[in-house]
């Protein structure tokens, strides 16, 4: 009679145990499931391709003063047109040429005592952007501005014709960047990393270095040396997983 009861309790334990099983052990593998597929990996990867530029952007200028603003005007003119023939035959394509502003101003003259002023004279200036796609001859370039007229230099830019090539390049070793960067997280995690459920090209403006320089140190300068350098090309892109 005592062994019946033992084994009536030992059945209802190996019963309870079974329920217990089936009740609660999908009940963790789902709780499981449901953790991994929540887990998300974001990175974001870097890169830059550095390149040797191809063309100069110059940007220069007359200012001419006299009583009447048609004389300053006039000044200007005749100095910028004569910049302007000088530059072409140095080898400058016209349409590299532009005239970027004109602007004709008045001088005045304060009178501290009742502080009213008058207009004494104006002042005239032109500006001009040349592109110089030699790069052994902008030295020159800049040399034959100053001694035809010019007296403002504002800049001097270094850039590329054409970036594209080199920013896909950059925008390709960013990628592997990031895919390298997710790996090595999942890896630490113990997850598996499959492909990516975004990819977003992150924006991103490559600015090409620029000179700057004073209009008096230009003139006086018997020969102008330029180095151009290299021009950092940036890409950026973000990885969801």
């Amino acid at each position: 009679m005592k062994n019946k009861k033992i084994g009536a309790v030992s059945l209802a334990i190996l019963l309870l145990l079974a329920t217990f099983l089936v009740f609660f052990a999908p009940k963790v593998d789902a709780s499981s499931a449901s953790y991994q597929a929540k887990t998300e990996i974001t990175v974001k990867g870097q890169a830059s391709v550095y390149v040797e530029p191809d063309i100069a952007i110059l940007t220069f200028g007359v200012v001419s003063e006299d009583i009447s603003a048609d004389a300053a005007y006039s000044q200007t003119a005749a100095k910028i047109n004569k910049t302007i023939d000088a530059v072409k035959k140095l080898g400058i394509d016209p349409k590299d040429i532009k005239t970027l502003r004109v602007n004709v101003y008045p001088k005045y003259s304060y009178n501290k005592d009742d502080g009213t002023s008058k207009i004494v004279g104006f002042y005239a200036s032109t500006d001009l952007t040349v592109t110089v796609r030699n790069l052994s001859i902008v030295g020159k370039v800049i040399d034959t501005a100053f001694k035809n007229g010019v007296n403002t230099f504002s800049s001097l830019t270094f850039d590329i014709s054409n970036s594209s090539p080199y920013y896909n390049q950059a925008l390709s070793k960013a990628l592997e960047n990031a895919k390298q960067k997710a790996a090595t997280i999942a890896k630490g995690l113990g997850l598996s990393l499959g492909k990516p459920k975004s990819v977003t090209e992150n924006s991103y403006v490559n600015n090409p270095p620029i000179f700057y320089y004073k209009a008096e140190a230009m003139a006086s300068s018997t020969s102008t040396q330029i180095q151009p350098g290299t021009i950092e090309i940036k890409a950026e892109v973000t990885l969801v997983y």
